[in-house]
């Protein structure tokens, strides 16, 4: 019997905010810098978990990373509300210390003739870090966000249409239905990025297939669950 392969482990940071800005209402940038940064490898929209404290113990909110550059990182992170991730990021200043593990996990880049991605707020960090890893191959994006004052800044090479919820609760996959319903897919071999709530998730995966997409074609990944709120 061969043996098992030996489990990945991530690392330990300790980092500071260097600057926080805000990118939408609902959406805030946090910048954190670490000499130890400059050394470790940042995979393609892999994620980290970040260290808090709520209700008297240790929880970990994970959060794509956007970009990395020498000793600065940056997350975006969603400011839903409610929980200990968006309560963490809301009051975040420049100076303030922040402990977390990882990188964890990473985007694939095929050799695709066309690319689309389909994401809620959630996975829009990791679409953007898309986008720029594939240069001027075009990527049609369909971003669902509470409401079109929610845009989230993406590179100039994504064609991008604003799904927006206006009232209604996030976590369900109809916008994103109706796009791949109403979507033309291009000539020649696809390939999809699906990202948000788990259940929706898997729901426009499998209706990716419609545009020639099997599940091999589409890289699908649940960031929150609608049943525990989002943690993101």
């Amino acid at each position: 019997m061969p043996a098992a392969s030996p489990i990945a482990r991530t690392g330990q940071f300790q980092a500071r905010v260097a600057a926080v800005s805000q990118l939408s209402p609902r959406m805030r940038r946090i910048e954190l810098q670490s000499p130890e940064f400059a050394t470790q490898a940042w995979p393609l929209g892999c994620d980290v978990a970040v260290v808090l404290a709520a209700e008297g113990r240790e929880v970990r909110r994970r959060y794509t990373v956007r970009s990395s550059a020498g000793d600065r990182l940056t997350v975006d992170a969603v400011l839903h509300g409610h929980g200990p991730g968006s309560t963490w990021a809301a009051g975040l200043s420049a100076g303030d210390p922040v402990t977390f593990y990882g990188p964890r996990g990473e985007l694939p880049v095929p050799q695709a003739d066309w690319l689309i991605a389909l994401a809620d707020e959630s996975g829009l960090p990791a679409i953007g870090a898309l986008a720029e890893a594939i240069g001027p191959r075009p990527l049609a994006v369909y971003a669902e966000i509470a409401d079109l004052g929610e845009q989230y800044p993406l590179p100039g090479n994504v064609e991008v249409r604003w799904l927006a919820r206006d009232g209604v609760a996030a976590g369900s996959a109809e916008l994103m239905l109706a796009a791949v319903a109403g979507h033309a897919a291009p000539a020649g071999r696809g390939y999809g990025y699906v990202l948000g709530e788990s259940r929706a998730v898997v729901s426009v995966r499998d209706a990716l297939a419609r545009l020639g997409l099997d599940r091999a074609d589409v890289y699908a990944k649940g960031y929150w669950n609608l049943q525990s709120r989002p943690t993101r």
